[in-house]
């Protein structure tokens, strides 16, 4: 699925291209998910563990723009990409045919511009368009942050698993379980 390019005004003034990446942008994905993966402990590899090519990322993206049911959006800013977000079906089974999981990432420096906010109601619109009829995530517990995002669009948490990451240090934390009713 392709998203129509749409430029969003941030909270500091400057734009925001939202856009669908395509096989060109795959290394710069690439790039995005290490830093992404590098710069906290809430997402869910460490950068050291994306070991994805160049090609199979090329694949990858023309997978999703060929796939009528799932979404990749990127977020650029000054022409480079500050976040990326996307849903997948759950499943390809009939009885999970209105669910589909979210995932989303945002480059630390474009923390609380409002980048999060533009790309998930993006994320949100195209789930509908989909014909979904929920949007699921997991969050880690302590990402207030991120939960007070999802709140915000209207997500709740219906669960929480205990003990759910197990980080390098030894120690775990907790997801909770969200959905958004479309």
């Amino acid at each position: 699925m392709r998203l129509e390019n749409r430029t969003v005004k941030l909270k500091d003034g400057r734009p925001c291209l939202l856009k669908s990446p395509a096989e060109e942008d795959a290394e710069e994905m690439i790039v995005h998910l290490r830093q992404t993966s590098g710069e906290t402990d809430f997402m869910a590899r460490y950068e050291d563990e994306i070991r994805i090519t160049p090609d199979e990322e090329k694949r990858y993206l023309s997978g999703l723009l060929a796939d009528p049911r799932s979404l990749l959006i990127t977020a650029l800013i000054d022409g480079r990409v500050a976040a990326a977000a996307g849903f997948n079906p759950v499943s390809p089974n009939e009885k999970y045919r209105h669910r589909a999981v979210f995932g989303i990432s945002v480059k630390k420096a474009y923390w609380g511009l409002g980048v999060g906010s533009s790309v998930l109601e993006a994320v949100i619109e195209a789930a509908k368009a989909a014909g979904y009829g929920q949007l699921e995530l997991e969050v880690v517990s302590d990402n207030e942050r991120a939960v007070a995002l999802y709140q915000k669009h209207g997500f709740i948490i219906y669960g929480t698993r205990e003990r759910s990451f197990l980080l390098r240090d030894g120690s775990c934390r907790a997801e909770h379980l969200l959905l958004l009713k479309l």
